[in-house]
């Protein structure tokens, strides 16, 4: 074998994995597309829960710090809190990612950007071949696929994941003399526009990153308007809005495999998005934490050990994003309560507050308030989703 692990993408889950898997001694070949450093259309937030997965500060690259949120309703009520702890890091995927990779290259991972992988294709339980657009192959014990929603290793290998789509369009407001004060270390959320989604504008260095997000099935083809309507209502100017991008957020269903034999699918490639909130790097960069383990004791020999990182998602990620998606269902249906209690208990706040930083879970949350809200949480997600208008569906994955 050329390497012991090839991993197919370099975001945050894929430069994660390599270097966590790299650090315990194996040779590992890490694959991009692009040529980097790249941009990738994403708004940047880094909770706090993320930030202490990695044995680095990701100081070099944090362009904010927020400490609160302006909520604006339907009707144009507009609802401010704060916390006196962070609740999230802002930064830019641009330089998130290319310094995550040169992590990666510090603890022995070689990282070749610019190659569009065609095909891969599985010789062995513990053989695999990558085939690249200029015909190269490598082969490698494990592949991991770290591509995307839509990558290359999960469609050659038969990950074919029950995942709902979202879909978000997002652009940057320039301001070269400093971003609006309100903003300084805090974020705007708007929960009028789209139906079964928000809009959102987060602080960055020199810019606002704008967007708004939502159900396929919801917004169809009006996302572009709806993102001018939301400059429009902030009192921005759609027309100097740069980089306007949309991207699809894969959403993780219960019995989905993230493994078999000697490959697996990390981050996004597996789904792994927090429905409520819509954001992806804390499972990114745990996915990529923990299938480490996994890779070591399959190459010492254990030929299920990836079954170990499949578990783990299984019963540790899984039922936090199913109460989460339950929570968004009846949060878009029926925000008013929610934000209410946000304005006007602290005893809802702030557990808010420790959720967004990841001091707790939806899990913890749910019990937190109480057997009522977690016996009900299902019946009532399963009449938001019919009021939504929006069905689920449930596939069954063959991988081989």
């Amino acid at each position: 074998m050329d390497n012991d692990v090839i991993v197919i993408g370099a975001g945050p889950a894929g430069s994660t994995a390599a270097r966590e898997i790299s650090s315990l001694g194996w040779n590992v070949l890490l694959l991009d597309k692009s040529r980097f450093p790249r941009d990738k259309p994403c708004g940047g937030g880094v909770t706090i829960r993320t930030d202490e997965l990695l044995p680095f500060s990701l100081d070099p690259v944090i362009e904010d710090v927020v400490y609160g949120a302006h909520l604006r309703l339907r009707d144009g009520r507009i609802v401010t809190r704060y916390t006196k702890k962070p609740i999230t890091y802002m930064t830019q995927r641009i330089r998130l990612d290319a310094f995550l990779v040169e992590q990666s290259q510090r603890s022995g991972v070689e990282f070749r950007d610019g190659i569009a992988v065609t095909h891969v294709r599985r010789l062995a339980p513990d053989q695999f071949e990558v085939i690249d657009r200029s015909g190269e192959k490598y082969t490698s014990r494990v592949l991991i696929g770290a591509d995307g929603a839509n990558g290359i290793v999960s469609k050659n290998l038969g990950y074919e994941n029950p995942i709902e789509r979202a879909i978000a369009i997002e652009g940057n407001m320039p301001f070269f003399n400093g971003i609006p004060e309100e903003y300084k270390g805090m974020v705007g959320l708007n929960f009028g526009l789209v139906k079964g989604g928000y809009g959102w504008i987060f602080p960055k260095g020199d810019h606002l990153n704008i967007g708004i997000g939502g159900w396929k099935i919801n917004v169809g083809n009006s996302l572009r308007s709806d993102l001018a309507n939301l400059c429009d209502i902030y009192g921005f100017d759609f027309s100097k809005l740069e980089q306007i991008r949309g991207h699809h957020l894969p959403l993780i269903r219960p019995g989905t495999l993230v493994s078999a034999g000697g490959s697996a699918v990390i981050g996004d490639a597996a789904g792994l998005v927090d429905p409520l909130s819509g954001e992806g790097i804390y499972g990114a960069i745990a996915s990529g934490v923990s299938i480490a383990p996994s890779v070591d004791n399959f190459l010492r020999g254990q030929s299920t050990a990836l079954d170990d990182y499949h578990f783990f998602i299984a019963d540790s990620i899984i039922p936090d994003i199913e109460k989460s998606r339950a929570l968004m269902e009846i949060f878009h249906v029926l925000p008013d309560p929610f934000v209410w209690l946000l304005q006007h208990s602290d005893r809802f706040w702030s557990p808010a507050g420790s959720l967004i930083r990841g001091e707790t879970t939806y899990s913890e949350i749910v019990n937190h308030f109480g057997k009522v809200l977690g016996s009900s949480l299902g019946p009532i997600s399963k009449l938001a989703q019919l009021v939504s208008g929006r069905k689920a569906q449930l596939r069954s994955p063959d991988c081989q």
